[in-house]
């Protein structure tokens, strides 16, 4: 017969806020890298813009005007798409939020003990209650870190 998970043992209790707390350290470097990326989008069509623009005003001999203004509809279009979908990924947001997170987990895993263990437990799940639930992503990276750490 199997036995039920006791998770009023504190070492239980320590290693699920343990994974919790690596869960949104992996979310929170993939919120950054693709904040950092998006940005980088942003910044090098902006610029193609410019330079499409330039090279068409500077250079008409060797560069199309109609050629020039045909790529800075479609580049202004695709700026403009990639802009809206950053604004409603709310990067900054969700970065600010799992550090949050992250930091009062590691803040309860840290004040655990055993005579507070039921109080810590419900201190944590409210926590996480409000909290931004990880991605499959995340959670297999953890998995593979724990795993890295057994052997």
């Amino acid at each position: 017969m199997l036995k039920a998970k006791n998770y009023d043992d504190i070492n239980k209790i320590y290693d699920i806020m343990n994974t919790t707390q690596s869960n949104y350290s992996n979310m929170l470097k993939r919120l950054k890298e693709k904040k950092a990326f998006s940005n980088f989008i942003i910044t090098y069509y902006s610029i193609a813009l410019i330079v499409y623009s330039l090279t068409a005003e500077f250079f008409t001999d060797i560069f199309d005007e109609k050629i020039s203004s045909y790529f800075n509809i479609i580049l202004s279009v695709v700026v403009l798409t990639y802009s809206l979908i950053i604004t409603n990924a709310k990067y900054s947001e969700r970065i600010q939020i799992a550090e949050r997170v992250m930091n009062e987990v590691k803040s309860k895993k840290r004040e655990l003990t055993d005579s507070n263990l039921n109080e810590k437990r419900e201190e944590y799940e409210k926590i996480i209650a409000k909290a931004e639930y990880r991605s499959e992503i995340d959670f297999f990276r953890t998995l593979k870190q724990k795993c890295k750490k057994m052997i």
